[in-house]
């Protein structure tokens, strides 16, 4: 008799949505539920059309394993996390409902308006409106024109602002046939600590800058990038060059184009070579030296108010 009522209650159970109070603003819903016994301790296990909402947050998925003991539920099978901060997607996740804690693992992606963060697995803290991965991060804008990665990151929603502080790289993607893809002249910024800061499409980076473009080579010790206008400033002892150009001065103004360098400006105590075709080199000092870019090389120099220049013959007709 008792397990004919047992097996009755279990039927009506399955056949319901159920409606389960897990603190004062966390609630759980779903359509099928049962008590498991499982390696982290009893569980009552939630299937089909799961929604967790706590707060402002809202979770779905098609499976939940909720241990009220530990204030803790272990979701997978399509989660997604919506709230009015950002829409996050993961194949699985573990909720912590007192702190708002969101571990999340397998395909991780985090949605904000104009900007995609990726990551093999990220923290994610609600209340602090923050997310973190230390196992590798990509932070990409949504019409796919720049990516920032990196091994560590974290990402503040509260001001908007990305850091990238292990092995960051940003890239510039040139557009082929409709798509946004890297080529061998597009224009990468390694640094030692990377910042993105969303509400003015901006990027700085910082320690030991190196910006290539083909065979086109920036140094500096930081650059500060505006995405909307495609063109940023070096500072710090900057000095560009490639195969057969070298200059240096107190500041560098670049802009890239279609994801590649396009131009160079030297500014103040500005100072260049150039080596021709016969080997000989030029040699030169102005208020300004331009450079121009084109196919990854420097294909242009020049200068302004010049203050000095010298032939310096090395070449066969020199001997």
């Amino acid at each position: 008799m008792k397990s004919e009522r047992a097996g009755r209650m279990r039927l009506l159970l399955a056949g319901l949505a159920l409606c389960v109070g897990l603190s004062d603003a966390a609630r759980l819903n779903a359509k099928h539920m049962s008590i498991e016994r499982t390696p982290e301790g009893d569980a009552t296990v939630f299937r089909d059309s799961v929604v967790i909402t706590d707060g402002d947050t809202r979770i779905t998925a098609n499976l939940a394993r909720m241990y009220e003991g530990k204030g803790m539920a272990l979701i997978s099978d399509a989660v997604h996390i919506t709230n009015p901060d950002a829409q996050v997607w993961a194949d699985s996740a573990r909720y912590h409902f007192s702190d708002k804690l969101a571990e999340l693992f397998g395909n991780v992606r985090v949605r904000q308006e104009s900007l995609d963060i990726r990551a093999p697995k990220l923290l994610y803290r609600s209340k602090e409106r923050s997310v973190r991965a230390d196992s590798g991060v990509v932070l990409e804008n949504i019409n796919r024109s720049f990516r920032l990665t990196g091994r560590k990151g974290t990402y503040d929603m509260d001001g908007d602002v990305g850091v990238v502080d292990s092995s960051p790289v940003l890239i510039w993607r040139r557009e082929s046939r409709g798509e946004s893809r890297e080529r061998k002249d597009s224009a990468r910024v390694t640094s030692r600590q990377m910042f993105w800061y969303e509400k003015e499409s901006r990027a700085l980076a910082q320690g030991d800058v190196r910006l290539k473009s083909g065979a086109t080579v920036l140094e500096c010790d930081t650059v500060n990038f505006f995405s909307g206008a495609d063109s940023g400033m070096a500072l710090g002892g900057p000095r560009v060059r490639d195969s057969v150009s070298r200059a240096s001065g107190d500041t560098m103004v670049f802009r890239v184009r279609n994801g590649a360098l396009e131009w160079v400006t030297v500014r103040n105590r500005a100072s260049g070579e150039y080596r021709t075709e016969g080997g000989d080199s030029i040699v030169v000092a102005g208020k300004t030296i331009e450079l121009r870019v084109a196919g990854g090389g420097i294909d242009r120099v020049e200068v302004s108010e010049l203050t000095s220049g010298q032939l310096i013959r090395t070449g066969e007709k020199g001997k």
